[in-house]
Order: structure tokens, then C-alpha cells, then sequence
């Protein structure tokens, strides 16, 4: 009797004996992808329409668009990863800007693939929003570092100021004497060696006091509004996250996505000039961004893969989740774990979060699925 059943996902062909150009040809024909493309030309439209559909695609327009009477049209494209390549090549030798095009669906072709890591949270000061976070005592932080690094947590991002919601600036020389102690005794039970070490800093003299003390990452939340912090990653070859921060560069547009596309592309040129390529791209998730913004960012993170860096979210426990589930913070595990999945389904590697060995857990579960 024939037997059959559906399958969820399409991950391997190899328990049924399938060859591995059959396996990789197939993988190709069932990852399946969606791309919007805003004010293209008429006569592109009426080309890529053409171009799609030859090959098993298609490009959904609307249906005025046939008669070109307007300048430009948006449509989206929908078609495989094979059908993907074989649209990319046709558009190569295409005008009226379906070369950019080509350029763009290229990119998401060739995207780099990142395994997902955990980066815990210490937050060495009286106001971090999450009281839970908040660890002064020496051998308090020692403790939970070595727990970390022992149960496998991949980065620690230790910081000295909040930067909560309404939280005032703190300069360097405070800052330095809240973290100081607890960042010496790490670097002399070189346990910068053990793991990666993020400062969570926007201060010049913070950063480059932890980076003589052995840490690889530097997180500023002001989005390097202070271009020496660039200097500083490539003189210490250490990592630079560059997050989106929606009080300190307001939004250009209405939308969110293209919003930060143009923010990411215009901050990695500078960045570029600083020969700077250890890049982590930040959606910046409820820095000056509503419920809605966070939630169309994390549906939609897939997107600022074709920069080729890995994308970190921090949603930890933030007023979005407290919103849709209606739970003060520190009721707001639950909500954390599953919108921190969505992100690492939806492209995201690295996650910030203050329950680090949950979100390990998470990850595992995740894993046994792949």
C-alpha cells in the first residue's frame, strides 16, 4: 500500500538515497522567496513580468500596470532559489535598471549562512530597566560569568550606563568607575580568553579601556555617532556593532525597512573607509521604534542579509512584548523566548538577552530540528 505523508520542510534527500547534485538541485526548488520592488520603470516592469513567469516565477503587478500609463509601477517577486539565479542572469543583460536589480536579488543568492549565538547581558548599574540584570558585587559578576562560559554562552555584553527609555547621558569617568573593578579582576582571571566580551558603551575612554582589558566587541547604542569608536575597532581588530537608533538618527521615511536600509548603507560606507569589515548589523528593536515597527522589522529581518554580516536583535524582556502580552518585565520570559525564535528563523545569529541560559535551551531545541 502506498504510503504518504507531508513534509513541513525540505532540509535533506539523503534518507531515501538521492544523489547530492540531486539533493542541492532540489534544496534549490523549495526555498522560496518573496522580494517587494517599489517605482520600478514601466518598460522594466512589463521585462521582469516576462522574465519571471519564463522561468516558473512570477512578478505580481498591479493590473493597470499592463497598460503602462504611469512612469513606474511596484510589484513582487515571488519564485525558488534556482528560478532566483536563473532570473538574476537574464537581468544582467536587461536596461532600465533591472541590472541594479539583478545586483540587489544577487546578493541574497550568495548570502553568508551564521549559526546562532547567545550574548548575556550584565549590566553593572542602579537603573538598567531589568532589575534582574543589574550585578555590582565582584564576585557576584564572577559567579555568573563563569556560569555563562561554562553552560556555553557565546558573548558577554557588559555595560555601565543605562540606556533605557528616558535615560540620561553618563560620561566616561562614571561610567568607568561603576565597571573598572569587575573589568580588571575578568582580564586578571583571563576570562577574556575564555570568551568574547562586548562593552556596551558609547564612550570613547570606556571602550578603549575594556579593549586594552581583552574585549573583541564594541556595542554602541548611539550608532557611532562618535566616528573615532570606528577607529578604535580597526586599531584593536575587534568587532563593531552598528545598531539603529531612532532617537538619535529620526526616520528619513515611512518605512522602517528602507529606513534602515538606508542608514546601514550609508554608516558601513564610512565605515568601509576605516577598512573596518568585522561589522554586526543592530535593528535597534524599541530604540525609538513603535509595536509596530519592531514587529515589521522582525518579520521582515531577512532582508539586510544580502549585507553579507551577521544581524543581532535585542528585544529582551522590552516594552513591545510587555505590550502584546500584557505582562510587566519581569514576567516577560515567555514573550522574550518566542519572539527571539521568530528573529533566528527570520535570519537573525545573534541574540541579546538577559536570560542567557534560557535562550541556550532555546537554541538547542532549535538545532535538534535542523
Amino acid at each position: 500500500m502506498i504510503k504518504i505523508y507531508r513534509l513541513e520542510n525540505l532540509s535533506s534527500l539523503d534518507d531515501i538515497g538521492a544523489t547530492k547534485y540531486a539533493n542541492d538541485v532540489a534544496l534549490k526548488k523549495g526555498s522560496l522567496f518573496y522580494f517587494k520592488i517599489i517605482d520600478l520603470k514601466s518598460a522594466a516592469v512589463q521585462i521582469l513580468k516576462q522574465e519571471c513567469i519564463s522561468v516558473g516565477g512570477d512578478f505580481i503587478t498591479p493590473k493597470e500596470a499592463i497598460l503602462c500609463k504611469e512612469d513606474f509601477y511596484s510589484g513582487i517577486l515571488i519564485a525558488t532559489l534556482l528560478q532566483l539565479e536563473r532570473i538574476v542572469q537574464k537581468c544582467k543583460i536587461q536596461p532600465f535598471g533591472l541590472k541594479e536589480v539583478a545586483k540587489y536579488l544577487e546578493c541574497h543568492i550568495n548570502k553568508n549562512h551564521f549559526a546562532p549565538k547567545v550574548m548575556g547581558v550584565i549590566n553593572i548599574t542602579d537603573d538598567s530597566f531589568y532589575a534582574d540584570s543589574r550585578v555590582k558585587c565582584i564576585d557576584d559578576i564572577i559567579s555568573k560569568v563563569n556560569y555563562w562560559i561554562d553552560s556555553g554562552v557565546d558573548i558577554i555584553d557588559i555595560g555601565g550606563a543605562s540606556t533605557r527609555p528616558g535615560s540620561e547621558f553618563v560620561d566616561s569617568k562614571v561610567e568607568i568607575s561603576r565597571i573598572k573593578d569587575a573589568i580588571n579582576e575578568l582580564h586578571a582571571l583571563k576570562m577574556t580568553d575564555r570568551a568574547i566580551f562586548s562593552i556596551d558603551s558609547y564612550n570613547f575612554d570606556t571602550i578603549k579601556f575594556c579593549l586594552d582589558r581583552g574585549f573583541k566587541i564594541i556595542n554602541d547604542v548611539y550608532s557611532l555617532k562618535d566616528e573615532n569608536i570606528i577607529s578604535l575597532a580597526r586599531d584593536y581588530k575587534a568587532h563593531l556593532v552598528l545598531m539603529h537608533n531612532s532617537w538619535i538618527y529620526p526616520h528619513k521615511c515611512d518605512n522602517v525597512i528602507l529606513e534602515l536600509d538606508r542608514f546601514f548603507n550609508e554608516k558601513l560606507e564610512i565605515i568601509n573607509k576605516y577598512n573596518v569589515s568585522d561589522v554586526i548589523l543592530d535593528i535597534g528593536f524599541g530604540f525609538g521604534k513603535d509595536l509596530l515597527q519592531n514587529l515589521e522589522l522582525i518579520k521582515n529581518l531577512r532582508h539586510f542579509s544580502y549585507f553579507g554580516y551577521e544581524i543581532l536583535v535585542g528585544a529582551s524582556r522590552k516594552r513591545s512584548i510587555g505590550d502584546i502580552v500584557k505582562k510587566d518585565t519581569q514576567d516577560r520570559l515567555s514573550g522574550t523566548l518566542s519572539l527571539h525564535q521568530c528573529a533566528i528563523n527570520n535570519g537573525a545569529s545573534i541574540i541579546r538577552a538577559h536570560d542567557a541560559i534560557e535562550h541556550l535551551d532555546m537554541i538547542k531545541i532549535l538545532k535538534a530540528f535542523s
